[in-house]
């Protein structure tokens, strides 16, 4: 068995693990230190590579600490204060060589696509001599002294002075995020220190009546989660899409998912999803159905209303209600008809049984928490060894929340392994 001694080894070649090798090559402190990365994959980057849908919302410039979900609020907003969007931008822009472009608060790689950004990870480590090896699964480390042994499935032993756990969750397992973690520090761990992953950022299933006829349908609007208490538990807006196995998603549903995921993992089996599929309030629908009511009487509902409502949505609430769209005419719903068509359009009660799971999730809930961390990602009981990026108990909604907050907890362990070695 061979055995190499690094300044540091990085478990894990996903974003976090990436720049965080970028980081410490970037350090003058780091000068000349030895830096390896181990990826079980057959190559770097693969779950970057399909963030934002191939275009990779690198980060947000209105990041807020209430869009995340973590066990230790504190020192999360202590993290941002310390290494922000700022500093994500000017180190993609001025060290890494890739341009950016605002799209709102949002900010993408001008190119569009994701490749680019993993390029230029790659390409910087390259110029740096950063070690990567590929198609090898660390199953053990283990500590003695101050020196750590990271031993793989291929049959060798590496010592290290620090190890930086970047395994991911549980989302995307063909992209080798399997949930790691727990598995490789358990030695090392208290197992009351990690907080189980689960599927966050995902769609919602229902058996609802006529759903699966709206597979495809995209409405711009909103969504709120009520529990069996009847509270609102989450709500966002944006963009609602009905899939193909009966269910709904979009940014907005995937935004409240993690609310759903708890309700049932609390035993709450009478959640709700709460629909408003014109985007507008209740009142303004109601005044456009009393004028096409006037303007359009003696054509069926589903053409009347054409205008302002996809068909489908048409046929799909108004079958809720107990009506055919197509074989009754705007004269032929009353005052009281109207304002129920108008609340269920816009307050559309959708029973949830159930989410997507690890394949179909965009980042996992869960992991080593961030309360038994220090402020750069060190386990504070065992010195040289840290966790970042989606294996810690930090997740966030759509939008650049979650690559933020791979690059700061990468970032942050970094500075600290630089200056200690």
């Amino acid at each position: 068995m061979k055995s190499n001694v690094y300044d540091c080894i990085i478990i894990g070649g996903g974003a976090a693990g990436l720049y965080c090798a970028a980081q410490l090559a970037r350090t003058s402190y780091y000068a000349g230190k030895k830096t390896l990365i181990i990826e079980g994959g057959s190559r770097v980057g693969n779950k970057l590579a399909l963030t934002g849908s191939g275009r990779c919302n690198l980060t947000n410039t209105a990041i807020e600490l209430d869009n995340y979900n973590s066990d230790d609020a504190h020192k999360l907003a202590s993290c941002f204060d310390k290494y922000g969007e700022t500093d994500t931008s000017f180190f993609f822009e001025n060290i890494l060589g890739v341009v950016l472009e605002n799209k709102g608060t949002l900010i993408y790689p001008a190119t569009n696509k994701s490749s680019t950004v993993v390029d230029a990870l790659r390409f910087y480590l390259s110029d740096n001599n950063v070690e990567v090896v590929l198609k090898e699964h660390v199953t053990s480390i283990e500590r003695s002294d101050s020196i750590f042994e990271i031993k793989t499935d291929a049959d060798t032993s590496r010592l290290a002075k620090n190890v930086v756990i970047a395994t991911g969750g549980i989302t995307y397992p063909n992209t080798g995020s399997t949930g790691d973690a727990p598995k490789l520090l358990e030695s090392l761990t208290d197992k009351t220190c990690f907080i189980p992953y689960r599927p966050a950022l995902t769609s919602l299933t229902s058996d609802m009546p006529g759903i699966k006829a709206m597979a495809g349908i995209r409405c711009k609007g909103r969504v709120k989660i009520i529990g069996s208490e009847g509270t609102i538990k989450a709500e966002s807006e944006g963009e609602i899409l009905f899939t193909k196995d009966g269910g709904i998603s979009g940014i907005c549903v995937m935004d409240v998912s993690n609310a759903v995921v708890q309700l049932f993992e609390d035993g709450d089996e009478n959640v709700k999803a709460v629909l408003n599929l014109t985007g507008r309030p209740a009142g303004e629908i109601l005044q456009m159905l009393y004028i096409r009511r006037q303007m359009y009487a003696h054509r069926n509902c589903a053409d009347a209303l054409s205008g302002m409502l996809l068909r489908q949505v048409t046929e799909f609430v108004m079958k809720h209600m107990g009506l055919k769209s197509d074989k009754m005419t705007l004269r032929e719903l009353d005052d009281a008809k109207m304002v129920e068509l108008a609340n269920n359009l816009c307050a559309l009660p959708v029973p949830v049984t159930g989410y997507g799971g690890v394949d179909k999730a965009q980042v996992s809930s869960g992991g080593f928490m961030l309360s038994k961390l220090d402020d750069n990602m060190q386990i504070k009981y065992c010195p040289g060894l840290y966790v970042i990026g989606e294996a810690v108990n930090v997740n966030g909604i759509c939008g650049g929340y979650n690559l933020q907050w791979a690059w700061t907890s990468a970032a942050l362990a970094a500075e600290e392994i630089s200056q200690n070695v």
